[in-house]
């Protein structure tokens, strides 16, 4: 009797059981960084009761990859006594570390920290964490599902309303992870099959907040500087050094925990927060934090409770921050208000046929201060809002107020809006508050993509009447919009103009829009070429052949083509492909090779005087494209290209270079017959001190050198 033993290893969440639907994305794209100026503009001008007056914020940027040097300006003409026409807002130095997803900025900027730390605005120092530089993390954590098989069993997920099949698992264990999702509550069912196709399913809960990070990624910030005073009205005005830093980290999918501390002369206050998924049910935060003020000789404390739960038909939040009467931050020591006792709750239902209900209650409760005599000391909020789509394109919104501080006042609300089509829309809206009641319509067309023109008028009616009309006009290059409007009796004028001017690449270009990412594609010199973005139309190349493509996403690949179809018929692409990534707020080159093409049939001879051999390859100076020699020494040459050359190589380096008399090539030639040129064998110092790599691509300097070594 024979017999045979079979032992099979059972798979540890490993190889094909190991299902993640979130993977890391590939960065498989080239950055070709160029230098460029950026100058973004938004400018008002405006006429009221005979008076002229002027405004505009600018900006100017000088960035290369993934520096970036900026500055804002205020600009006005009516100012106050003292005051200057010209005010700088923010200046600063950033540079970017894509890979590690941190910033690092030298000079104005608002300090980064944890919820509850009030920014501040400082001139100094700042070293943080940007995940936004990576657009491949996942940063939050999604949900997971372990099980276990006994025999190969296929599986399926089902997540809200979809279905998905995620292949076959062998025996043993498996873990799907990294599934898209909603924040919120959820649910994930995940369905196995044996090979009888029988069916068993299991369920998880889960509940996705943005507070949570993933298990152990970490987020922080450093800040070091000098506070601003009076920003916007003064250039250079700092105050007092102050410090501040935070530290975050995923403990794991259900518990993230934070660290905080700033600092300033005579005051110090530390703190730490934790928030916790509980289940699949609801998001808990607590935080708890120490402040000492030596200078005032008092010590305070801060506590906070939140409690959320968000979900596709039911949603609530409630919290509390309850800070002790010598509690102190750095804010408050700089020249803010003390942070108040605050207590809230919100209520959101989402009902069905597009219909949302919300309710939310706030009550603060501030301490006197002698700086701000005129802060109310109490202050309660209650409302209660409602949208609903009452068809396809009418939308009904109306929402009840009441507020009481020194006194209650109640206020009601009351809107439709109607979708027109084509940009276009008309609202009607009521308000009342107190004992006042006013009203207003309104119909406009936006200028958007696609819509250049757009147009608006309102007319308001009530104890302030007001009539309005206005007309913009949006090109390629710039937004213009002028507004006239009628209030009790006197009309005022208004003027805006906003756009950007970009210098790159050797060339101006304006632009609608501020900040972004911008590609200059540039094909050769030839202008008429038509360049896709992703399989889409992108554009056609202006003069000296360049075209600036913005809304380009920042460290995400992107694909551009030449569409080969709509080539001119003298042009030739020996390069139709490029994927690149652009920094932030950079502007990236794409080089795509297009020349024109002028064919010209040429002969060549060696040193003797004889044909070169058919079949005998050249390459074409600087292009590095290559030919081939024909019966007699003929070779197909392309005179529209820069190239002045053409190369023979040997197993033992550079055999000869003819050089290509472009002038005897064209049409109107003084040589009637075949142009001829002789192969000649250069010289090392010929080569060593040609200067025209100087002058080529990096790609085709590349393979000059490289002639030149051998």
């Amino acid at each position: 009797m024979h017999q045979r033993l079979d032992v099979d290893l059972f798979r540890s969440i490993d190889g094909g059981n190991l299902i993640n639907l979130s993977p890391a994305q590939r960065i498989d794209g080239i950055s070709v960084p160029l230098t460029a100026l950026m100058v973004s503009y938004d400018l008002t001008a405006s006429l009221i009761h005979g008076k002229a007056s002027a405004a505009g914020l600018v900006e100017l940027a000088l960035v290369r990859d993934n520096v970036a040097l900026t500055t804002d300006l205020q600009v006005s003409t009516d100012i106050d006594p003292g005051a200057s026409h010209f005010v700088r807002l923010d200046s600063q130095l950033q540079v970017s570390f894509p890979r590690n997803g941190r910033v690092l900025i030298g000079g104005d900027f608002i300090s980064a920290g944890g919820q509850s730390q009030r920014a501040l605005r400082l001139g100094g120092v700042q070293f943080a964490s940007d995940y936004s530089l990576r657009p491949d993390l996942v940063t939050t954590p999604l949900p997971s599902f372990t099980g276990q098989v006994a025999v190969p069993t296929g599986i399926d997920l089902i997540n809200g309303d979809q279905r998905l099949t995620l292949g076959e698992v062998q025996p043993g264990e498996f873990t799907v992870r990294n599934v898209p999702a909603n924040a919120g509550r959820g649910e994930l069912s995940v369905i196995t099959r044996d090979s009888l196709g029988r069916e068993v399913v299991q369920s998880a809960r889960f509940y996705i907040s943005r507070s949570l990070l993933t298990r152990n990624l970490s987020e922080f910030a450093v800040n070091a500087g000098f506070v601003r005073r009076r920003y916007g009205f003064r250039s250079m005005d700092y105050g007092p050094l102050a410090a501040s830093a935070y530290f975050r980290r995923g403990i794991s999918s259900r518990l993230t925990v934070e660290g905080t501390a700033e600092w300033t002369s005579g005051l110090a206050n530390i703190g730490t927060r934790g928030d916790l998924a509980l289940g699949g049910i609801a998001l808990a935060t607590l935080e708890a934090r120490y402040s000492h003020d030596s200078a005032g000789g008092t010590v305070g404390t801060l506590v906070a409770l939140g409690l959320e739960s968000s979900g596709r038909r039911i949603s609530g939040r409630i919290g509390v921050t309850l800070p002790s009467t010598g509690y102190r931050d750095v804010a408050y020591k700089l020249g803010d208000a003390a942070q108040p006792r605050q207590f809230f709750a919100q209520m959101s239902f989402d009902l069905r046929h597009n219909r949302q209900f919300q309710f939310s209650a706030t009550r603060q409760e501030r301490r006197y201060d002698l700086r701000f005599p005129r802060v109310d000391l109490h202050s309660d909020i209650v409302s209660a809002t409602f949208r609903a789509r009452l068809r396809k394109s009418v939308d009904f919104f109306g929402s009840v107020g009441w507020h009481r501080a020194d006194k209650s006042t109640f206020s009601a609300f009351a809107g439709l809006s109607v979708q027109l089509g084509g940009g276009r829309n008309a609202q009607a809206t009521v308000n009342r508050s107190g004992r006042s009641t006013n009203g207003s319509i309104g119909f406009a067309r936006h200028d958007i993509e696609g819509i250049p023109v757009g147009y608006a008028f309102e007319q308001s009616l009530g104890q302030s009447s007001r009539t309005a009309a206005s007309l913009a006009y949006r090109s390629p290059w710039g937004r213009a919009e002028g507004q006239v409007e009628r209030v009790g009796g006197a009309i005022g004028l208004r003027g805006n103009v906003r756009g950007t001017f970009i210098a790159a690449g050797g060339a101006i270009f304006a632009r609608n829009q501020t900040g972004g990412s911008y590609a200059l594609v540039q094909t050769g010199k030839i202008d008429g070429i038509a360049v896709m973005r992703e399989n889409r139309l992108a554009g056609v190349t202006h003069n000296k052949g360049l075209l600036l493509i913005e809304n380009i996403p920042a460290q995400v690949p992107i694909t551009f083509d030449v569409d080969a179809d709509k080539l001119p018929a003298d042009v030739l692409s020996r390069d139709t492909h490029r994927r690149i990534v652009v920094p932030r707020h950079a502007v990236g080159l794409v080089a795509l090779d297009v020349v024109r093409f002028i064919p010209r049939q040429v002969r060549l001879l060696d040193a003797a005087g004889l044909s070169l051999a058919a079949g005998t390859t050249l390459t074409a100076l600087p292009s590095g494209a290559s030919t081939m020699v024909g019966f007699d020494g003929v070779v197909d040459f392309n005179a529209g290209s820069d190239d002045r050359q053409l190369a023979l190589r040997s197993e033992t380096g550079v055999a000869c270079i003819a050089d290509v008399e472009i002038a005897n090539l064209g049409e109107d030639s003084p040589v009637r017959e075949m142009p001829t040129f002789v192969c000649r064998v250069p010289s090392r110092s010929l080569l060593a001190e040609d200067g025209a790599a100087k002058k080529m691509p990096p790609v085709q300097a590349a393979e000059w050198k490289r002639l030149n070594r051998e």
